[in-house]
């Protein structure tokens, strides 16, 4: 299975929210962000979840169970002092505003913290029904969270790495159209991108790539080619590729089991498909559900026409069910009328459009059994790594 590589970079993590601290009249010099969102970690907290009032109230008091594997220590920590760094997204070239990106990103935490607050609510009925902008806002939610991990960040634009050696010429040449200096302004320089693009102009920028090099072209750069150096909006095209070949699913614990967190589980790759990395990416949201993307080709009408072996992957026994589609202008909402499938820009028209804006999309929950549950649970704890953490709610179903 895939695991990220280790964190290496202090200056790139974190959390686009306000500290849960008491508020100063100063705006501090340096602020604590979280690489995990404040608002998952609270799920696992030992003391009930309280309202910010509450919280700021018992700021030091609000933890959760914290294990440091280096230390081999356990104990309770406070929320505002785990899973993150400090100053992770300060942007020095912006001189109006260095924390800038922080608070585009919590506008983004707070539009995805409603959705799975409604995704928890649903659990009783076994189904989430999602608006196309609201499920939008949680694809681009996820994206950035990965996106974001430091782990990502230390190497995604590192022109002398041996992984970047393809895209190389590419990411001077961009850097250098940009007046940007290092692999960090790079990430940030389109780290604002991602928040300021619209998930449907992102894709819209992508289609525009699709229709003038093809899906095989653009493929090819990336794997046996150069990266033309003008594709000044080929990471739109990375975004476009996770939301195109991976369905979302919703997965959720055993009764009387729970998931843990650990400090790579929010964005999480696991499994091989036909011997390429990625066949899952796993986002703990909390002890009850985990949300899983899961690549397109294992989807149970492709899945059973796979060659043996094709997959390898510790979850291949949980068979998560695709999104059902109701389309506000098909024939019986089951099909787009007069769009054209094979356009990558018709689709992206038609997604950005009013008519596509009130379609909705029918996530049926997946249940998992006590063994999956602890299976799901063993993935995460065999990425864990000698400087990792993880964290738990109940200590019961953690020693299980």
């Amino acid at each position: 299975m895939t695991r990220y590589p280790q964190r290496t970079r202090a200056e790139l993590a974190g959390e686009a929210q306000t500290t849960d601290g008491p508020p100063s009249p100063c705006a501090p010099t340096t602020q604590y962000q979280h690489f995990i969102p404040r608002f998952i970690l609270r799920r696992f907290q030992v003391r009930p979840v309280k309202s910010k009032t509450e919280r700021q109230k018992e700021f030091q008091h609000t933890g959760v169970h914290y294990y440091d594997v280096a230390t081999g220590s356990l104990d309770v920590r406070p929320i505002g002092k785990v899973y993150g760094l400090e100053n992770a997204y300060q942007d020095v070239r912006n001189t109006d505003d260095i924390n800038e990106l922080e608070k585009k990103l919590a506008v983004l935490e707070g539009q995805a913290a409603c959705i799975i607050k409604h995704l928890h609510e649903a659990l009783s009925q076994g189904t989430l029904t999602l608006k196309r902008r609201s499920l939008e806002d949680l694809r681009k939610f996820l994206f950035i969270m990965h996106y974001r991990n430091v782990s990502c960040s230390d190497i995604y634009f590192q022109a002398d790495h041996p992984e970047n050696a393809r895209s190389r010429q590419w990411i001077e040449s961009f850097m250098q159209a940009k007046g940007l200096h290092s692999a960090a302004e790079i990430w940030l320089y389109f780290l604002r991108y991602y928040l300021d693009t619209s998930h449907s102009n992102i894709m819209r920028d992508a289609a525009e790539l699709v229709e003038k090099y093809g899906e095989g072209g653009l493929q090819k750069m990336m794997i046996e080619s150069h990266i033309p150096p003008d594709l000044e909006h080929f990471p739109a095209y990375t975004y476009y590729v996770q939301a195109n070949s991976y369905f979302l699913s919703i997965w959720e614990a055993a009764e009387g089991e729970e998931f843990i967190i650990t400090s790579h589980a929010f964005g999480l790759w696991e499994g091989l498909g036909y011997g390429c990395p990625g066949l899952h990416c796993i986002f703990i949201v909390s002890p009850r559900i985990a949300i899983v993307l899961r690549h397109v080709l294992s989807r149970p009408e492709l899945k059973e026409h796979m060659k043996p072996g094709a997959f390898v992957s510790s979850l291949l026994h949980v068979n998560p069910a695709p999104p059902t589609p109701i389309y506000t202008c098909g024939e019986h909402g089951t099909h787009i009328d007069q769009v054209n499938f094979q356009s990558a820009m018709a689709l992206a028209h038609y997604r950005s459009s009013k008519k596509g804006e009130h379609d909705s999309f029918v996530f049926k929950i997946t249940k998992l059994s006590r063994s999956q549950t602890l299976e799901f649970n063993s993935v995460l704890l065999v990425n864990v790594t000698k400087t990792g953490s993880l964290t738990f709610l109940s200590r019961g179903s953690m020693l299980r």
